[in-house]
C-alpha cells in the first residue's frame, strides 16, 4: 500500500472515530433532553390531574375519573393512564387500544376489551406488564391527595417511540453531515498531501533511481519546511557526488605526476580521432617518446628529482604542440603524442623535430644543469595501422629502433620493423628453451700476460648454437635474456659448467689459470654469494681461480647493497673486474667508490692504436692511474702487432684479442692448458 494511501486511512480513520465520538455525545444529548421533556410533560400532566382529581375521589364520581383518565390518554405519546385508590386498586383506566404495545400486552395476558372489560386485577396486571422493561415505557406515577390524607395515586406510561424516532433522523442526520465532512476532508488532505508531500518525495524518488542509472539531476526545492531542506540535502549530495566523479574520472584518465593524460584516456582520443580521419579520410600520426639513460636521473640525483623532471619535459613538450594535438603520458619515461588532421608527412617530421629540440634543451633541476636526450617513433595512418592497437604498437617498434646504434633519434616505422620484432618474439621462445635442448656452449678466449706466449687464464664466453638460425652472436641473445629475466637461469647455468670444467681439469692435473666469468645486473642483484659458495664447495675448487667481470651499469644501483655484495665477494676470495671502462658513467668515481682487482680496457680504445695520438695518451694516463690505485689492467681486442707493442710499452699487465687468441671450445682451451707440474710463466701480479 501507498503511503498516500496508507496516510488518508489513518487520517480517515481518526476522522471517523472522533466524529463518531462527537456524534454519541450529541445523540446521548438529546436523548437524555428528549427524555426530561418527556417527563415534564408528564410531570406537568399528572400533577394537573393530581390537583383536581381528589375531589372526585371524595365524592366517588367515576365518571369524572374516568373522563380524566381519557383525557390524560389522549395526550401525545401516552400510552395508558390508570387512578388507583390508595390500596393500589384501579379506580377508572383508559388504555391506547391502537398503540402495538397494548395489544401485544393484552394479547400476552388473554385479554381482549371488545368481549369482556378490564377488572382492577386485570388492569393492574396490564399496568404491570406494560411497565415492565418489555415495551420500552416510562412509566410516571403522581399522588393524589387532600390536604395530608392521601387518596390515590395517577399512573401514566409514555412512550419513547418518538424519543427513539427523533434518535434515528438525528444519528441518520449527523451521520450523514460527518460522511459528508469526512468525504471532503480527506479528498482535501489526500491531494495536498499529493501534492505538497508525494509529489516531491515522488521527485526524490524519481532522482533517486536516476542516480543508480548513473543520471545526477537536481530537484526543485518548492518549499522550505522538512521536505524543502531534505531536496537541498539531496541536491548537495549530487554536487558532492558531480565533484567526486569528475575527481575520479580525472585521476582514471589523467596522470598524477605530470597532470598529462594517460594511457587510458590516450586510446580513447586515439579511436576518437581514428573515426574521425576515416570519415574525412585525413592523416593522422601516433609518436612515441623515451627518455635515454632516464634511470641514471633516478640512481644518481634520486626519484624525486626524476619526478621533477618528466613534469617538466611534460610541460615543455605540451608547450610545442597545437592545442588540437594529445600529449599523454604511458608511464615510466614514456610518451605519446597523437597528431590528427596533419596535412603532409613533412608536417609530421617539423613537430617530432621540435620535441626533440624541446627534451634536449637545458634544463635546471636540483640547482643541477640537465641536458636529456630521448627516441621519438612514429606511426601514420592508415598507412601503418587502421587500429589503436596497431598504431601505438607499430610507434613503439619505431622508438626501439630508434634507440639502436647508428640510427636517428627519429625513426618513421617501416614493414620491416614487423619483421624483426617477430623475430625477436620467436628469439625470445627458442630462448627459453635453449637451456634444456642444450643448445648453450662455453666458449674461453685466453688471456696473456704482455710479453707471454702462454695464457694464464681465459674469459668465459656464451655461444647459442640455434638449429635453425645457426649461431647467434651473444650481442643478440644477451640483451634479449636480460630483458626477459632469462639472464639468471643462464648465468647460473654458466657458473654451474665453469666450475664444473675447472674441477675436470684439476682432476686431470692441468692448470687452467683464472677464469674470467661476466656477471649481469641481474644476478648481482639476485641470490649471486650462496649460489657461488654453493658451487665452490661442491666442486671443491679455491674461489681465487674465479673472477667476475661486471660492466658499470650494474654499479647504477643501490651503492650501499653493491658494495657490500661486492665486499662479500672479495672476503670468499673471488677476483672483481672492471669489464668496458670508460663506456659507461662515472667511472673514475666507481674505481674509488668500489674495491677491484681489473680494470679492463673497451676494445673501442684499442682500434686506432696506436696511430691515433689522443688514444695513445689516453691509454697511458688509464695504465698510470690503474697501477696507482692498485689494479691490474687487461687491454682487450688487440687485433695487430702494433697494437701489441703499444700496449706493453705503455704497462698493460695482460692482452686479449684475436691477434694472441680467438675464442675456442673448452676441449680447445684445454689442448693449451700446462701441467701444473710445468713452471708457470707469470709474476706476482698474474690473475
Amino acid at each position: 500500500m501507498r503511503l498516500a494511501s496508507r496516510f488518508i486511512l489513518i487520517v480517515s480513520g481518526i476522522l471517523s472515530v472522533t466524529l463518531a465520538l462527537n456524534a454519541y455525545y450529541f445523540i446521548h444529548s438529546q436523548n437524555q433532553l428528549l427524555e426530561q421533556q418527556l417527563n415534564e410533560r408528564g410531570r406537568v400532566l399528572g400533577h394537573l390531574i393530581a390537583l383536581i382529581s381528589p375531589e372526585a375521589m371524595l365524592n366517588f364520581d367515576f365518571l369524572t375519573l374516568n373522563e380524566y383518565a381519557r383525557e390524560v390518554s389522549r395526550q401525545r405519546d401516552v400510552v395508558y393512564g390508570v387512578i388507583v385508590n390508595d390500596k393500589g386498586t384501579p379506580l377508572t383506566s383508559f388504555f391506547n387500544s391502537q398503540d402495538p404495545r397494548v395489544l401485544d400486552a393484552l394479547q400476552a395476558l388473554e385479554l381482549d376489551l371488545e368481549t369482556a372489560p378490564l377488572t382492577p386485577p386485570k388492569t393492574a396486571r396490564l399496568v404491570a406488564r406494560l411497565s415492565s422493561s418489555l415495551y420500552d415505557l416510562l412509566p410516571m406515577e403522581f399522588p393524589i391527595s387532600h390536604g395530608d390524607r392521601t387518596l390515590g395515586q395517577l399512573k401514566v406510561g409514555i412512550s419513547r417511540e418518538q424519543l427513539h424516532s427523533q434518535t434515528q433522523r438525528q444519528l441518520l442526520i449527523q451521520s450523514s453531515i460527518y460522511g459528508l465532512i469526512i468525504l471532503f476532508l480527506c479528498s482535501a488532505i489526500f491531494w495536498v498531501f499529493r501534492y505538497n508531500v508525494m509529489g516531491p518525495v515522488n521527485r526524490l524518488m524519481a532522482a533517486s533511481l536516476n542516480v543508480g542509472l548513473g543520471e545526477l539531476e537536481e530537484v526543485a526545492v518548492t518549499s522550505k519546511d522538512e521536505l524543502g531542506s531534505l531536496a537541498e540535502t539531496f541536491n548537495t549530495m549530487i554536487h558532492a557526488i558531480r565533484e567526486e566523479q569528475a575527481k575520479l574520472h580525472y585521476q582514471a584518465n589523467h596522470d598524477a605526476l605530470t597532470s598529462l593524460p594517460n594511457r587510458m584516456m590516450a586510446i580513447e582520443r586515439l579511436d576518437h580521432e581514428l573515426l574521425l580521419a576515416r570519415r574525412h579520410k585525413e592523416l593522422l600520426a601516433v609518436i612515441f617518446i623515451d627518455l635515454d639513460n632516464f634511470k641514471v636521473v633516478n640512481d644518481t640525483m634520486g626519484h624525486a628529482a626524476g619526478d621533477e623532471l618528466l613534469a617538466m619535459l611534460g610541460a615543455r613538450l605540451r608547450s610545442r604542440l597545437r592545442d588540437g594535438d594529445t600529449l599523454a603520458r604511458l608511464g615510466g619515461d614514456e610518451f605519446l603524442v597523437l597528431l590528427p588532421r596533419v596535412q603532409s608527412i613533412e608536417e609530421v617530421k617539423q613537430v617530432a623535430t621540435r620535441l626533440l629540440e624541446a627534451t634536449s634543451e637545458r634544463l635546471m633541476l636540483h640547482s643541477r644543469e640537465v641536458i636529456v636526450h630521448c627516441s621519438i617513433g612514429i606511426a601514420l595512418y592508415p598507412d601503418d595501422g587502421i587500429s589503436a592497437e596497431e598504431l601505438m604498437a607499430n610507434a613503439d617498434n619505431a622508438m626501439y629502433q630508434a634507440k639502436t646504434p647508428g640510427h636517428l633519434p627519429i625513426c618513421f616505422f617501416t614493414q620491416e620493423m614487423n619483421v624483426r620484432v617477430r623475430q625477436r618474439l620467436q628469439l625470445e621462445q627458442d630462448l627459453h628453451l635453449a637451456v634444456e635442448r642444450d643448445e648453450l656452449e662455453l666458449y674461453f678466449q685466453p688471456i696473456f700476460q704482455a710479453g707471454q706466449c702462454r695464457p694464464i687464464g681465459a674469459e668465459v664466453l656464451l655461444r647459442w648454437q640455434h638449429p635453425q638460425n645457426g649461431v647467434i652472436s651473444p650481442a643478440t641473445f644477451i640483451p634479449l635474456a636480460e630483458a626477459t629475466g632469462l639472464i639468471i637461469p643462464i648465468g647460473d647455468w654458466v657458473l654451474q659448467q665453469a666450475t664444473s670444467l675447472l674441477r675436470h681439469w684439476l682432476d686431470l692435473g692441468l692448470a687452467p689459470g683464472t677464469l674470467a666469468i661476466n656477471i649481469s645486473r641481474l644476478q648481482l642483484q639476485e641470490r649471486l654469494i650462496p649460489v657461488i659458495r654453493d658451487l665452490v664447495t661442491q666442486h671443491r675448487i679455491p674461489a681465487n681461480v674465479l673472477e667476475l667481470e661486471m660492466t658499470e651499469n650494474i654499479l647504477l644501483d643501490d651503492h650501499a647493497a653493491i658494495s657490500k655484495t661486492l665486499d662479500q665477494l672479495q672476503a670468499m676470495g673471488l677476483k672483481l673486474s672492471l669489464d668496458d671502462f670508460g663506456t659507461g658513467y662515472s667511472s673514475l668515481s666507481y674505481l674509488r667508490r668500489f674495491s677491484f682487482d681489473t680494470l679492463k680496457i673497451d676494445r673501442s680504445f684499442i682500434q686506432g692504436l696506436p696511430q691515433d695520438q689522443d688514444g695513445c695518451a689516453l691509454i697511458g694516463a688509464i695504465v698510470v692511474m690503474a697501477h696507482r690505485l692498485g689494479l691490474r689492467v687487461v687491454a682487450e681486442g688487440v687485433e695487430t702487432i702494433e697494437q701489441r707493442d703499444f700496449l706493453q710499452q705503455q704497462g698493460c699487465d695482460y692482452l686479449q684479442g684475436y691477434l694472441l687468441a680467438r675464442p675456442m671450445t673448452a676441449d680447445a682451451y684445454r689442448a693449451t692448458l700446462p701441467s701444473q707440474a710445468c713452471p708457470r710463466m707469470s709474476t706476482d701480479k698474474e690473475m
